[in-house]
């Protein structure tokens, strides 16, 4: 963070850009909602001090106004903090950390979905969204203007860290036809090839990416898929599909039947089906994939494909709704809008590290849901600067 290019003219600067990112940071991991939270809570002795110890920073004698800190993400060129972002998945990566959650123990498990972050009852800006909504009883129509966007997200076991975002934007107020979900991802994908070039990946999505394109690029990057498959996303397929099951009986196992070699357009794909049923109930879910379906390893393709919902709980539910709150835009400006929201996803892979590591990280789970009070009236000293140099080992298990 100290490191980012500063896009602020030198006379101007007073405060250093590695205080204005943390501050931010240290503001999501302490469940703050807003910016104005942020200034009112860390505005002691205590958090200049620590703030300014933890960064190496000297004369640190305040810390910035949260105007100034959106006037400074306002002006950030995003890349900056999509980098950082990078640096720490790849080393996560690098030093094997999460090798036992790959698929098949080769493949990385990467979720895409898209959602709503804000919404506004008047255009906010020239890249917004619009939805009209008409009243069937008045006729009465009004237009919602909103702003979304489509994460890419690591699965490692129960955690799910952000390693790609892509604002699904119009580039102008007078386009002809409105950015989508789908065309996010394929301008999402060429950052991912582009950033983990020879990362072996696994895309899982749901039933939305069940379409010609989207096999073609993957095909194209040597990644594996594993979509959600719906009736009606592609009816040949699922005819075939459903023909062929009832023959082929060796390839059924514990509720799960699978079909290899469906020819659709050039290409051959698989689908395989897992039928659950408790109680009463009995839910039926369908994938569609270019990975060989075998015995030794339908369950695990089932339970990768199922673990889709954890960008919906774990990620989109937690960070709305429990922490951090991503609705929230935390201000007028689109750019600092968006870089609030990077800075949200790298405070979310710490957090996560630090709740879901070691024995000795479980343990200390009771200091993280208490961290606004440490920061505000604890202080760091030497030995804890010296502690914190050395290397640790962290292991999920």
């Amino acid at each position: 963070m100290k490191q980012v290019k500063d896009p602020r003219h030198p006379s101007y600067i007073t405060y250093h850009p590695g205080v204005i990112l943390m501050m931010v940071v240290m503001k999501n991991a302490s469940n703050l909602e807003s910016m104005r939270e942020m200034t009112d809570e860390f505005n002691t002795d205590n958090c200049i001090e620590n703030l300014s110890k933890m960064l190496g920073i000297e004369n640190l004698e305040e810390l910035p106004h949260y105007d100034t800190v959106n006037d400074f993400l306002s002006r950030l060129d995003m890349e900056e903090l999509e980098n950082i972002r990078t640096y720490m998945v790849k080393e996560l990566i690098n030093k094997k950390c999460f090798y036992d959650y790959r698929i098949g123990g080769k493949y990385w498990g990467i979720i895409v979905d898209g959602t709503g972050l804000f919404t506004f009852r008047e255009k906010h800006c020239e890249h917004c969204l619009e939805r009209e909504h008409k009243n069937e009883e008045t006729g009465e129509k009004k237009t919602t203007y909103m702003h979304h966007v489509l994460e890419a997200k690591l699965i490692a076991g129960d955690m799910v860290f952000s390693i790609a975002s892509e604002f699904i934007e119009n580039e102008s107020e007078d386009v002809e036809k409105q950015d989508c979900e789908r065309n996010a991802f394929y301008r999402m994908a060429k950052k991912l090839k582009s950033t983990f070039k020879r990362l072996p990946i696994c895309i899982i999505a749901d039933s939305l990416y069940a379409c010609e394109n989207v096999f073609q690029l993957c095909d194209k990057n040597k990644w594996k898929y594993l979509i959600r498959f719906k009736e009606g996303s592609i009816p040949s397929v699922m005819r075939e599909f459903q023909n062929l099951k009832i023959l082929e009986d060796s390839s059924s196992y514990e509720g799960i039947s699978w079909v290899n070699g469906i020819s659709y357009n050039e290409r051959t794909v698989n689908v395989l089906e897992f039928v659950e049923e408790k109680e009463k109930d009995k839910r039926t879910f369908i994938y569609i994939t270019n990975i060989n379906v075998k015995k030794k390893n339908a369950k695990r393709l089932i339970n990768a494909g199922r673990s889709r919902w954890k960008i919906e709980n774990e990620g989109f539910n937690t960070q709305k709704n429990i922490r951090y709150y991503i609705q929230h835009p935390n201000s007028h400006d689109y750019n600092a809008m968006k870089n609030n929201y990077l800075l949200t996803q790298i405070t979310d892979i710490l957090v996560q590290l630090f709740e879901k590591g070691s024995k000795i990280m479980k343990a200390a789970k009771k200091k993280a849901s208490n961290l606004l009070r440490a920061f505000q009236t604890l202080t760091l000293i030497e030995e804890d600067l010296v502690d914190l140099e050395k290397p640790i080992q962290v292991r999920f298990t």
